[in-house]
């Protein structure tokens, strides 16, 4: 956390004892409840014993002797451990319950300290599109929350549609008791629960503003006190009509219902990028001045600095209140963001109302970058990104750390994409290796790759056991695990390959390959998130940043030098696919094929003229050979749908025999796509702007570009 700290001393190292102590609680009658049952809960507690706890928040009894030493700030707390006497005093009671917390992370170690967290409201915003969290993720990530000093949670999941599609309806009675434990698990954590809604256009009229009173009032009576209007991702109307309608429910009903915290809004430009006009100097004057207008930097996906900041402040007379797009990855969904968090800037602090992150459809792993943010916004200045980084790893995983850092080390990039948000330090001990070793006919190359690979099978099979249900985190990334097992294997296989060339040993190498053939197409076909009535199905990617396109060069080259060897081989050992598997862009004519109707039932894919800024990967596809038949399996990035005989998407179950296709190359570079197996012989064509799958000719229209090139508009 960003705190001011007021340190006094850091006494002695924590003295290691080998009885637990039991202690007296003093002041537990008047201090914060929940502060005191958090304590009651952790230590052993007794009438009398041998250590003493006083706690309290400034005014109370207890702690009057201590007053002087708590700092003004809110949420501020003194705490001092002795071997005989603990002191815990708040600033008021949140401050209480943070002192607490930061005594129970190491109850025996000797500390005099006092601290102010900088940035006043820190937190998450569940503001991502795919699936939402589940009730037994938030109850998790609060008691998280609490741990890390984060006091702020706004729920607006886009795939929740009584957030969104269906926001005019009520929370049936079984989802309505479920968001009433939610808001008092908040509550007993510090925080402050927000619930958002998304009307998108429908503002204007008495009948659409009495129904957004009426969805305010349920939630009111479930428990919530804090409400958000997101309106981005939408073309809207008109800006005056959105301020009319935000400074309408501030009045009607925000001024009306007591303990009702401020309103906050999510703007449709809502980052400098997306700005044109007077759309946020009409926000910034036209709006009461204690409404909150939220804002992601310089683009969508954005590290938030100095510059980003002071834009907004100067366009609209209001400080910001940061939403960061991170770790979220629902715009690269296949690949995971576990990295240690870089790129913010310390000066913010005195720019921001609030910074809160948009996280990860994967809730417990989203805490690995989660306690890293809540380090930043406590304490920017004294934020440490790797000691940070470091510390949560040993929290999340203190059984196995090692094995825990190398995985997360092998997902730290996410896939290139319109956002452009890149993180280099993936991989970086692989990353020396190919700076070191560019031969791999060098014994030293071969076995210094090998021994990578070998730790990262290590690790994989280390964690393995936990992710069937034992660990919530590494179950709920079990497919990564699978895939870092997958790509450690077949980096053994590109070794065992390279040496059994070196040795001009034919049957070895094409042994090594065929393995490496089998665990290829076990990566391929590994997705996360399959399960029914999940909105997406993500085909898993792992150290894509530098450890994919090195197997994917070191193999092509190895197996070209074992053609040209003259060593005997089947004539259909190394197929050379027309395309390799990949995610792609299938173009025409510079238009872009596109799902934008994704998550539904039947519809067409259609050639859209311009790139697909807010979810791109509607307009992405997996491109998947099946070595034995030698046709491609071609499913939307998005929703995995798959693409039928006639050109629209599938209603049935998926069928190889139906729905798979030839691709061709033409003399003139581009792609024809025909219908193969059960499906018949027609090639794709287009008609306006839809697919059609009913040419008796080779269409060769279609350029198909791998994502990590940007497509031409």
């Amino acid at each position: 956390m960003k705190f001011q700290s007021l340190t006094l001393a850091i006494v002695l190292a924590a003295s290691a004892s080998a009885q637990t102590p039991t202690y007296k609680l003093v002041g537990d009658k008047t201090a914060d409840a929940d502060a005191v049952n958090l304590l009651r809960e952790s230590i052993s507690v007794a009438s009398k014993a041998p250590v003493e706890i006083i706690i309290g928040e400034a005014g109370d009894k207890a702690v009057k002797k201590y007053a002087s030493l708590i700092p003004e700030g809110a949420e501020s707390f003194y705490l001092s451990v002795g071997p005989k006497k603990v002191v815990i005093a708040g600033r008021d009671e949140a401050g209480t319950f943070y002192g607490v917390q930061e005594f129970l992370k190491n109850p025996q170690a000797a500390v005099d300290t006092a601290v102010t967290p900088v940035i006043p409201l820190r937190g998450v915003i569940e503001g991502f599109y795919g699936n939402p969290w589940s009730h037994a993720n938030r109850l998790s990530q609060f008691d998280f929350y609490g741990r890390h000093g984060m006091n702020i949670y706004i729920y607006g999941p886009k795939d929740d549609p009584y957030h969104h599609s269906r926001w005019f309806e009520p929370y049936p009675a079984e989802k309505a008791a479920q968001m009433a434990e939610l808001v008092q698990r908040a509550a007993a954590n510090k925080v402050k629960f927000v619930w958002a809604m998304h009307p998108s256009n429908a503002i204007e009229s008495e009948a659409d503003r009495a129904k957004a009173l009426a969805k305010f009032q349920q939630m009111y009576d479930l428990g919530v006190r804090n409400f958000s209007i997101f309106f981005d991702d939408i073309s809207a109307k008109s800006v005056d009509s959105q301020i009319d309608y935000l400074n309408f429910l501030d009045r009607e009903f925000v001024k009306t219902h007591p303990g009702t915290g401020s309103l906050i809004v999510c703007p449709t430009q809502y980052n400098q990028a997306w700005s044109g006009g007077d759309y946020l100097t009409k926000m910034g004057t036209g709006l009461n001045p204690d409404i909150a207008i939220m804002w992601t930097g310089a683009t969508v996906c954005d590290m938030i600095d100095d510059a980003d900041c002071q834009w907004f402040i100067d366009k609209t007379g209001r400080k910001p209140f940061i939403w960061l797009n991170y770790p979220v990855n629902d715009y690269g969904q296949h690949n995971l963001l576990m990295g240690p968090v870089v790129g913010n800037d310390p000066a913010i602090a005195n720019k921001v109302t609030a910074f809160c992150s948009n996280p990860m459809q994967y809730a417990e792993a989203s805490k690995v970058a989660l306690a890293s943010l809540a380090d930043f916004a406590r304490n920017p200045e004294a934020f440490n990104a790797d000691e940070s980084w470091e510390a949560s790893l040993r929290e999340l995983m203190p059984d196995h750390v090692d094995a825990f850092r190398r995985f997360c080390l092998n997902n730290v990039d996410v896939a290139p994409s319109v956002h452009k948000l890149r993180f280099y330090g993936e991989t970086p001990e692989f990353k020396a290796l190919c700076e070191k070793y560019t031969d791999l006919s060098d014994p030293d190359a071969i076995e210094a790759y090998r021994e990578y690979f070998r730790a990262n099978l290590d690790a994989a099979n280390e964690l393995m056991p936990l992710a069937d249900g034992s660990d919530p985190l590494l179950s709920e990334v079990k497919e990564w695990l699978v895939a870092m097992r997958l790509q450690a294997q077949m980096g053994l296989n590109i070794c065992d390959m390279a040496e059994a060339l070196e040795a001009d040993l034919a049957a070895p190498f094409i042994d090594a390959y065929k393995r490496w053939q089998d665990e290829n197409q076990k990566y391929q076909n590994n997705t996360s998130r399959g399960f029914e009535g999940s909105i997406q199905s993500v085909r898993v990617q792992t150290g894509t940043l530098h450890v994919a396109p090195w197997q994917k060069t070191a193999l092509a080259g190895l197996v070209e030098k074992f053609r040209q060897s003259g060593a005997d081989y089947p004539a259909d050992l190394f197929p050379r696919p027309v395309v390799e598997n990949g995610t792609y862009y299938i173009c025409h004519e510079g238009r872009l094929l596109g799902n934008p109707n994704a998550g539904e039932q039947g519809g067409a894919p259609v050639f859209q003229d311009s790139v697909d800024d807010i979810n791109p990967n509607r307009q992405e596809w997996h491109l998947t050979l099946n070595p034995t038949t030698e046709r491609y399996e071609i499913r939307n990035s998005k929703d995995e749908r798959y693409i039928n005989e006639v050109g629209r998407f599938g209603v049935n179950p998926y069928s190889p025999d139906w729905n798979t296709y030839i691709i061709l190359r033409g003399e003139n570079g581009k792609y024809a796509i025909r219908n193969a197996g059960n499906g018949g012989n027609s090639f794709w064509g287009v008609e306006g702007n839809e697919l059609k799958c009913r040419f008796g000719q080779p269409q060769f229209i279609f350029d198909i570009r791998e994502v990590s090139n940007q497509p031409a508009n």
